[in-house]
């Protein structure tokens, strides 16, 4: 904010003031001087907050922050999975988020080397009957992460 832009403003609102101060005295309207200064500042005041807030500011430089999603080097894929990882170990309750991933990935390596899904006899036989277990019983138990490197392992070794 310019604060000569003021001082004109100012100075245009005392000057309006006087000459409708003698115009009004010069018609006999007898104008009463206090209302006329406050109406001739109101006016201005409210102009002034109008033609400040539409005028143009001109381009900011100010630059934020942007902070990536992942950790760098890390595709958001990963970014995805560690995020899972992470929310089903620290969760007071744990949900099958992390078992529908741990499925997906398995029947995704399954069908690619084998041509099977981990619904099949050959499927789970080829998982083992521990990772079986895992992947097939219920969401609700809460996998440490031993059992969780140890699925992940085998599925890999697929």
């Amino acid at each position: 904010m310019n604060p000569r832009r003021w001082w004109w403003r100012l100075g245009l609102a005392v000057a309006l003031f006087a000459v409708l101060e003698v115009t009004f005295v010069a018609t006999q309207l007898e104008p009463d001087a206090l209302r006329l200064g406050l109406l001739v500042a109101l006016g201005f005041a409210t102009l002034g907050l109008v033609l400040d807030a539409l005028a143009d500011t001109g381009p900011s430089w100010a630059v934020d922050a942007v902070r990536p999603v992942s950790l760098t080097g890390q595709d958001p894929r990963t970014g995805r999975n560690l995020s899972l990882l992470e929310g089903h170990v620290t969760a007071r309750v744990p949900d099958g988020a992390l078992q529908d991933r741990l499925v997906q990935l398995a029947d995704l390596v399954l069908r690619q080397h084998h041509g099977v899904d981990h619904r099949t006899p050959e499927g789970l036989e080829l998982l083992g009957p521990e990772v079986a277990t895992l992947l097939t019983g219920p969401p609700e138990h809460r996998l440490s992460p031993t059992d969780i490197d140890r699925c992940i392992s085998r599925i890999e070794e697929l």
